[in-house]
């Protein structure tokens, strides 16, 4: 029995399956929003590692930490979320 080589391997049924489903536009598509998105949420993920190390123990604790990650951060999460948004919707419908 010989080892395969890479022609074979691209030549195989499964290869050509996989192939086939890496050329198609979707894939990218997909990875790119999901890049995306994350990108956006940084704010959140900063609110709550902050929330998580400060770790408030009563409801005004909490709203007060709150209060403050709307001021300081909040306007970023804004500003993120409406370029996503936008950005998404061009991703989406670039072929249409």
């Amino acid at each position: 029995m010989r080892i395969p080589t890479t022609r074979d391997i691209r030549m195989s049924w499964a290869g050509r399956k996989a192939a086939e489903f890496c050329n198609k536009s979707w894939v990218a598509k997909t990875i790119a929003i999901m890049i995306i998105w994350g990108i956006v949420a940084i704010p959140a993920y900063i609110y709550l590692l902050v929330r998580w190390g400060i770790g408030p123990e009563t409801f005004w604790e909490e709203l007060a930490l709150l209060f403050v990650a709307i001021l300081a951060i909040g306007w970023l999460q804004g500003i993120l979320l409406f370029f996503g948004i936008i950005l998404s919707i061009v991703i989406i419908a670039e072929d249409l």
